[in-house]
């Protein structure tokens, strides 16, 4: 009996134990599942935030590689670019190489053919320059010997003709005859001098009607005859002069020096020629020259001179006035000088004395 009773109140322990510890098991199970809860909202806030954080780190390596991609791009295009400036900057300095090189062979060759031309030109100009002085000299001593035999045959012809020239004439004419015409000269020594006279620029006025104008061109050459300390006289060799198209030689002709100033300087010279015309060859006339230099005449080697006017004239038919080239061609600076007056007269009525 009193194990029964035992046995029964255990089980009621049991029993009412198990009972208590059921509503403390539920009510810790309450408890648990509240906590749960709670925990369960957070943890996915969490979660989300966590995903949110994910996604955003995931779009962030994305963009972060998709900028280096771009990068990446950017980089490779820049060296493809670079890549072809320099295969461009290779193919233009190939391309400019291979210019100047071109550009130096055709200069080479330009070169060559400019050598070849110029040797040419210069052998065919010293040909020609050889030929031309060949010409020249022979022209030039053609001219003179014409000149000279002209000036020969004027004075061979005055001289048969002289009983029908004027008195004044054939006293110039008896004075070449008996050597008298030059005067006389100062010095023994033979003189080895000429002079060159080129009329540059000189008008030709008629004297009858001055709005008749025209120009004269040709030249004088003379031979040193006498000179002094100062004095000069020279004679006539050669000249040829046109006028109006009409072309003069001398027969025969003279100049001395005079001062053209008070201040005694011999830096005029007179002029005195005898004329035949070249196409009647029937009319002769006189030629007379006033020049002035600037410088006296014996110290000149080469001057521009002028002629002056109405003093120079062509017997009555032109006034003469412009200017001159006179040159002193050949000279020599031996002289000898004997006397002490010397005088020097042309026939045109003027003289001059020079007392030493």
């Amino acid at each position: 009996m009193k194990s029964n009773f035992v046995i029964v109140s255990i089980l009621m322990t049991i029993l009412i134990g198990g009972t208590f510890g059921l509503f403390l098991i539920d009510d810790a199970f309450a408890q648990n599942l509240y906590v749960s809860s709670d925990d369960s909202e957070a943890y996915k806030k969490q979660k989300e935030l966590e995903q949110k954080k994910a996604d955003q780190e995931a779009k962030s390596e994305e963009k972060q590689k998709e900028l280096e991609q771009k990068k990446a791009d950017q980089e490779a295009k820049s060296e493809e670019k670079q890549k072809e400036l320099e295969q461009k900057k290779a193919e233009l300095e190939t391309h400019r190489k291979n210019l100047e090189a071109k550009q130096l062979k055709k200069l080479k060759g330009y070169e060559e053919k400019l050598k070849e031309i110029k040797e040419k030109s210069q052998k065919k100009i010293e040909k020609n320059i050889t030929d031309d002085q060949e010409n020249f000299s022979q022209k030039s001593k053609q001219i003179e010997e014409n000149s000279i035999k002209k000036s020969e045959e004027i004075q061979k012809k005055l001289m048969t003709k002289s009983d029908k020239l004027d008195s004044r004439t054939k006293n110039i004419l008896d004075k070449i005859n008996n050597g008298t015409y030059m005067g006389e000269k100062t010095t023994t020594f033979t003189y080895v001098e000429t002079y060159e006279l080129v009329f540059d620029f000189v008008n030709a006025s008629m004297i009858n009607d001055k709005s008749q104008t025209s120009s004269m061109t040709g030249k004088m050459n003379f031979t040193t005859y006498d000179k002094s300390k100062s004095n000069l006289k020279l004679e006539l060799d050669e000249c040829e002069i046109t006028v109006d198209e009409i072309t003069y030689n001398c027969g025969f002709g003279k100049a001395r020096t005079v001062s053209s100033g008070e201040s005694g300087a011999k830096d005029s010279l007179v002029i005195v020629a005898f004329l035949e015309n070249n196409v009647l060859e029937e009319v002769h006339t006189t030629l007379k020259i006033f020049l002035n230099a600037d410088i006296p005449i014996n110290k000149i080697e080469q001057s521009r001179v002028s002629i002056i006017g109405p003093q120079s004239k062509i017997s009555d038919s032109w006034f003469l006035s412009g200017t001159a080239t006179l040159s002193k061609i050949v000279s020599t600076s031996e002289k000898t000088i004997t006397g002490n007056n010397s005088t020097v007269i042309l026939e045109d009525g003027i003289s001059t004395s020079d007392k030493r």
